[in-house]
């Protein structure tokens, strides 16, 4: 009876977090994707090209330093907080606290005394010299909010954690809308260095909101009167650096081998012919605009990767065998379910959908090809949370590096002589490479067998029969002349409820998913 009403309550958990964080991750993307379609608008494709190129460099030293602290510091008070601490918790995001504005001013020395040497020698372009110097004040307080998201990530409170993104996007788009006549009047360079100026500012805040409510939580704790036995800080800090380094040292590999992808395409695109505007424009109608929108339901299965870390190390520290295969198979499920669906509105509305968030660039024939690669894009994010809450950091790096090596490879040799829609094919090649092998690496750890029927074929179905139905259903709409603005948010509308029937009817979707995800069911 125990162990029945526990697994009840590690999956209300569960999946209450995720869909608290998906909300959360749906409003501040809604949020970002104003500020990225208001910023392409302002710079075109060039800008978009060139803020691209420092994105991979932000990315590389944020998440490197970042990534790590969050999954140690959520992983550390899961288990505290599973066996009832409440002090410890807080000891342990402390030291984190200081090890991660340690690293952050490090960072920031070393950019302030090679700026020029990164912009021109590593990313190809001066123009990118002074939006790196932004980031030098900034970068001390980015990185340390990672200690204080990874608290309440861990302590299963992820309300706060929601709030602090949406304030994130507001803060970037205020920014971005004051600066817009200048963006104007100066130009791409300007734009990028305001743009991620923009970024660096929102993390900020987002600290600041974390900050307040992790001193809030403090009295709380102190009114609950428990004491149990402290934890060294030296302690604390060699098991952080045990847990963290091997997740930072992935994704510093990680991120070198994306920003190296990123560079080198419009290099490779200038060697098959283009010149140095034209390849800076592909560019960024790819990586700017067209993978962002692809990307855009991964706030989906980026809030599942994320709630999975404390889940898994919580059922693994208490041995909960069966609670841990449920955890990762109906992630799994669930990301198939996403692919398919959006894979569904992609393929068959690539056109509007470009058209309509980007009206000076035609990126339909992009999203079309892109499309096919949804359910491997968003996959990969769940199996990276599983195997960072099973403690595979070493297997999830090697699988990594394999497929970021197939993809350069790509680049390197293939675009120069057919062009970007090649590294789209080498993309998705390369994900079902690396995912096959985590799904190898999972079995093995975890004993769970692949659910074909539940992960596949019943939302494979539903995803056909959706396809086959989306043309009709524009059609529809279309009879009434409502304009193509209306008429293509409304077929997305409808397509999406149509898929999600699907769903139900076919049985990959229970009645008691639906209550459960709503939060009716007792």
């Amino acid at each position: 009876m125990v162990g029945s009403l526990w697994g009840e309550t590690v999956r209300k958990s569960f999946v209450s977090g995720a869909v608290i964080l998906m909300i959360a991750g749906l409003v501040a993307r809604i949020f970002g994707f104003v500020y990225r379609i208001f910023l392409s608008n302002l710079v075109g494709a060039e800008g978009m090209g060139l803020y691209e190129l420092v994105v991979p460099v932000y990315t590389a030293v944020v998440l490197t330093i970042t990534s790590g602290i969050t999954i140690a510091v959520s992983k550390m008070t899961a288990q505290q907080n599973a066996r009832l601490d409440t002090v410890n918790p807080r000891r342990i995001t402390l030291c984190a606290l200081a090890l991660t504005a340690a690293a952050g001013m490090l960072v920031s020395l070393f950019i302030a005394m090679n700026s020029e040497f990164l912009s021109v020698r590593m990313l190809g372009d001066v123009r990118t010299h002074a939006a790196l110097l932004a980031l030098v004040p900034c970068l001390p307080a980015v990185v340390a909010a990672a200690a204080l998201k990874g608290y309440f990530y861990g302590m299963q409170k992820v309300i706060p954690t929601a709030f602090s993104q949406a304030a994130e996007q507001t803060v970037k788009i205020v920014i971005l809308f004051i600066a817009s006549a200048r963006i104007l009047e100066r130009g791409p360079e300007y734009a990028c260095t305001i743009a991620v100026f923009s970024a660096a500012a929102g993390e900020i805040v987002n600290m600041l909101i974390l900050i307040l409510v992790f001193a809030l939580r403090k009295k709380e704790r102190e009114r609950a009167g428990r004491r149990p036995r402290m934890m060294g800080r030296i302690f604390i800090v060699k098991e952080l650096l045990k847990a963290a380094v091997p997740v930072s040292a992935n994704r510093l590999v990680m991120s070198a081998l994306a920003a190296a992808e990123f560079i080198l395409i419009p290099v490779m695109l200038a060697a098959g012919g283009l010149d140095e505007k034209t390849s800076m424009e592909t560019f960024g109608r790819l990586t700017g605009m067209a993978l962002p929108l692809i990307m855009f339901p991964s706030i989906i299965t980026n809030s599942i990767a994320t709630t999975l870390v404390p889940a898994i190390s919580e059922s693994v520290a208490l041995k909960r065998h069966k609670a841990l295969n449920y955890q990762i198979s109906r992630s799994i499920q669930i990301t198939f379910i996403i692919g398919v669906i959006f894979t569904s509105i992609f393929l068959c509305f690539s056109n509007e959908i470009g058209a309509l968030l980007y009206r000076r660039e035609k990126i339909g024939d992009l999203l079309f090809l892109l499309s096919f690669g949804c359910i491997f894009i968003y996959l990969q994010q769940t199996l990276t949370g599983v195997l960072n809450g099973l403690g595979k950091q070493g297997i999830l790096l090697r699988n990594t590096i394999i497929g970021s090596t197939l993809r350069i490879a790509v680049v390197c040799v293939l675009i120069p002589i057919s062009g970007i829609r090649v590294y789209i094919l080498g993309l998705s090649a390369s994900l079902i490479l690396t995912e096959c092998l985590n799904l190898a690496a999972i079995n093995k750890a975890t004993g769970l067998v692949p659910d074909l029927k539940g992960w596949i074929l019943k939302p494979g179905l539903a995803g056909i029969l959706t396809i086959l139905s989306a043309r009709y259903v524009y059609h529809f709409f279309d009879i009434f002349r409502l304009g193509t603005v209306v008429t293509t948010l409304l077929a997305l509308g409808a397509n999406v409820l149509i898929s999600a029937s699907l769903m139900v009817i076919t049985g990959v979707i229970g009645l008691d998913d639906i209550k459960n995800l709503a939060g009716t069911k007792n």
